[in-house]
């Protein structure tokens, strides 16, 4: 055996477990990007549907309007269905660069 030996690492054992630290943020940060851009496109979407609950209960209009937040452009519609029922449509890029549209109807 070796009389002089420290018990300490050797390079080849810091330097694998270095490679396999670094593989696991290469494999995860991809992954944590990704959730936290559904999360954000969430929030989009929720300020969507706020948007949908004010034109039809709170501010009536008819029409096309554009309202922006931050970096998002809504682009709200609202049109009369028959009788007092009413659709309101909002349209905005989320993220991703998707273009989505979410719709939602009412008596006035």
């Amino acid at each position: 055996m070796c009389k002089k030996c420290s018990g300490g690492f050797l390079l080849v054992e810091g330097l694998f477990a270095l490679v396999l630290l670094w593989t696991t943020a290469a494999v995860l940060l991809p992954l944590f990007m990704q959730v936290v851009l559904e999360r954000n496109n969430l929030v989009l979407e929720e300020k969507a549907r706020r948007l949908i609950a004010v034109a039809l209960y709170e501010e009536p209009f008819v029409g096309e309007t554009t309202v922006v937040d931050g970096r998002t452009t809504f682009r709200l519609q609202a049109h009369e269905e028959g009788g007092r029922m009413w659709k309101v449509c909002v349209r905005w890029n989320d993220y991703a660069g998707r273009e989505v549209v979410r719709c939602g109807y009412g008596k006035r």
